[in-house]
């Protein structure tokens, strides 16, 4: 009876402590790192477009940009996605950095009427090939310091970090009809074939151009961000090694500026009896201080640490 008794209490001595092995998760100790990826569904929502939308007619889409001489303001923000890495000072700290990147560089072509072809042959259906390529795009990187509490599945978590973005870019034009002393107003597509209200009248009292277009459009330049980003959540271990995380960051401050945009343009001047390439000014820059409790996001990640 005491054999058995025994081995029961032994029994049920190697069963508790297994239990108890079962119940210990991993934590990071002071030398290890953690990569993952963090997903921002909150900043899908935000009206900010660096590229036409699924089954958007992309000429429909560049024209907006390249048809307005007004300045963009591409704001810079905590990206849809992001990939992050953190290094442990310790088993509770540790310090991080995230990049996120986003962009598109869109080569778009449209015909338009061959003029060399046309003035012999009124009746010809030659085109030739206007091109515009559009390079915009967004980078953020942050650096900051995550602490945490606890030791078990689920951990409370709580960082901030120093945010850098840059958002921007340029538009190209390529022309299938060259501008001459013979062709003033070449056929040109239609989304840049006249300048707006104000521009002419300004080049026809300095250089005598009564028409220019576009070569290159710096409407947005680049423009800069420097914030500040705090989150806090929770972290699940899902296997010893892997874990997801929730947490909600919040941009309490951040100061954004952007350089000085313009648009060279071409065009024949009556004033020397050539083409004439010039700058249209369209911003001598400008900046802003966005700041409150609103500018909130929601952070989802996904870990592995070694």
């Amino acid at each position: 009876m005491k054999k058995i008794l025994s081995t029961a209490l032994l029994l049920a001595a190697v069963l508790t402590a297994s239990a108890q092995e079962k119940q210990k998760y991993y934590v990071p100790q002071k030398g290890d790192w953690s990569v993952g990826i963090t997903y921002n569904p909150a900043t899908m929502v935000r009206d900010i477009r660096m590229q036409p939308k699924p089954g958007e007619f992309a000429g429909a889409w560049i024209e907006e940009l390249a048809a307005s001489p007004k300045q963009m303001f591409i704001l810079s923000q905590d990206p849809i996605a992001a990939v992050r890495a953190k290094y442990f000072i310790s088993s509770k700290a540790a310090v991080r950095a995230t990049l996120g990147f986003n962009g598109s560089l869109i080569n778009y072509k449209e015909y338009v009427r061959d003029d060399l072809a046309a003035a012999a042959d009124p009746d010809t259906e030659n085109k030739v090939v206007d091109n515009l390529r559009s390079n915009l795009n967004s980078v953020s990187l942050q650096l900051g310091y995550e602490g945490r509490l606890g030791e078990g599945c689920v951990r409370f978590v709580y960082g901030f970090d120093l945010m850098y973005s840059i958002a921007g870019g340029t538009m190209t034009f390529q022309y299938g009809n060259e501008l001459t002393d013979l062709n003033h107003v070449p056929s040109t597509m239609p989304m840049t074939s006249e300048m707006k209200a104000g521009s002419v009248n300004d080049f026809q009292s300095k250089l005598g151009i009564d028409y220019g277009r576009p070569l290159k459009r710096y409407n947005s330049g680049y423009i800069h961000g420097i914030g500040l980003s705090v989150d806090i959540g929770i972290e699940v271990f899902l296997a010893e090694r892997v874990s997801v995380g929730l947490a909600m960051n919040l941009t309490p401050i951040m100061f954004s500026f952007q350089p000085q945009a313009y648009t060279i343009y071409e065009g024949f001047s009556s004033l020397s009896g050539k083409v004439e390439q010039y700058n249209g000014l369209v911003s001598p820059g400008s900046n802003a201080l966005l700041y409150g409790t609103e500018n909130l996001g929601c952070r989802l990640t996904l870990n592995y640490y070694f």
